[in-house]
């Protein structure tokens, strides 16, 4: 069989799991990750791992396939504007709503956990100037295991930690470890849960949450994926709660349960009511 043919069939698996599409322009992308699977898994090259993959994907090749398919690129306060109007805007606002002791937030694709630990530190730094600020509850999930058990570690190399956060925060909020690599504290790390969750799967078991970053995660799905998603997302938002996407994603011509707010160069997503 001709590499066309098994990157077509392994393109189709990850999108029936996880509404990401690999269009054709990008087929060299998942042929390289392919080769690589390949490679830890003991098999010659892809076409055994095709054959391999026939009769049913299951344990680790499946969990090597599921990671390989997400993009896991990310850094600290990644487009900072919207941690800013996170602190500043968005969290007052949904204090005038009655008294908030706690706010229940979802990072609903958490990667290797720069996202979760940056929302933590604003909120911190914003509770530390005013004490009326309610207490963060956040839930980080994500559809990979490996990666999901590297965001709950905490542990960043020198260069991760270069990216995006200033020495300051650096020194307040990690901790050096034996290996020379950047340990994020206990301290912060409370009120931080983890949890693998498939976005196309029920999410019965969490929620109701009055934020939701679902950030750079739109943007490889198929149309229909990305309303089932936001539909979902609508559903688990208290009234008035926010939904913040990534900065090249929208809502254009997938849903009118939001209405756009934009606050400095910040756009988000408020939840109409019903």
């Amino acid at each position: 069989m001709e590499n066309y043919a098994i990157l077509k069939f392994f393109a189709a698996y990850i999108e029936a799991q996880l509404g990401i599409v690999y269009v054709e322009a990008n087929y060299y992308q998942l042929e390289s990750r392919l080769k690589d699977i390949a490679t830890q898994l003991g098999y010659s090259d892809i076409h055994a791992l095709h054959l391999a993959a026939l009769p049913g994907i299951t344990g680790q090749m499946k969990s090597l396939l599921l990671d390989i398919a997400t993009n896991n690129e990310t850094s600290f306060f990644r487009d900072q504007a919207i941690f800013k109007a996170l602190s500043e805007f968005i969290i007052p606002d949904l204090m005038k709503s009655g008294n908030k002791s706690v706010i229940q937030l979802w990072s609903a694709a958490s990667s290797s956990g720069q996202e979760v630990y940056s929302i933590a530190m604003e909120v911190d730094q914003a509770r530390r100037l005013n004490a009326s600020i309610p207490r963060l509850q956040i839930l980080a999930s994500d559809v990979s295991d490996t990666i999901l058990k590297r965001a709950e570690s905490g542990i960043y190399s020198q260069l991760e930690v270069q990216r995006g956060l200033s020495a300051r925060l650096m020194v307040q909020y990690f901790d050096k470890n034996e290996q020379d690599q950047w340990v994020v504290k206990r301290s912060l790390k409370d009120g931080i849960s983890f949890q693998k969750l498939n976005l196309l799967h029920a999410w019965n078991s969490i929620g109701p949450f009055d934020i939701v970053f679902c950030r750079n995660v739109l943007i490889y799905q198929s149309v229909e994926s990305k309303i089932k998603i936001i539909k979902e997302i609508w559903n688990h938002l208290s009234p008035g709660g926010y939904l913040i996407l990534g900065a090249a994603e929208s809502l254009f011509g997938l849903s009118q349960d939001f209405e756009q707010v934009v606050h400095g160069s910040a756009v988000f997503q408020r939840k109409k009511s019903s």
